[in-house]
């Protein structure tokens, strides 16, 4: 069952990196942000165009580690599920 589990510090290593994404393209991200919540369909327009490729690839760099450390989250959960389920057999 060990061997299955992924490494966790490849997983830290991950984490850090979508912090570090996420705090490069902030600026372009709150803005965004801003008028979604505000309902501004134009200010979210705007504030597309301003984003140029480096921040859409930077944002689908960092959803493609959350994607990585979610599937090593849930092989880490499974084992635990496993064990949950004997212990509650016995």
């Amino acid at each position: 069952m060990k061997k299955n589990l992924p490494d966790l510090e490849d997983t830290n290593y991950k984490i850090i990196q979508v912090k570090a994404l996420l705090k490069y393209v902030s600026n372009d991200l709150a803005n965004l942000s801003d008028a979604v919540e505000n309902g501004d369909n134009d200010g979210v327009l705007v504030q597309a165009s301003f984003m140029n490729d480096r921040a859409f690839f930077t944002f689908r760099t960092a959803l493609d580690l959350i994607e990585e450390i979610q599937k090593d989250v849930e092989a880490c959960t499974a084992p635990i599920e496993e064990v949950k389920t004997h212990a509650d057999n016995q």
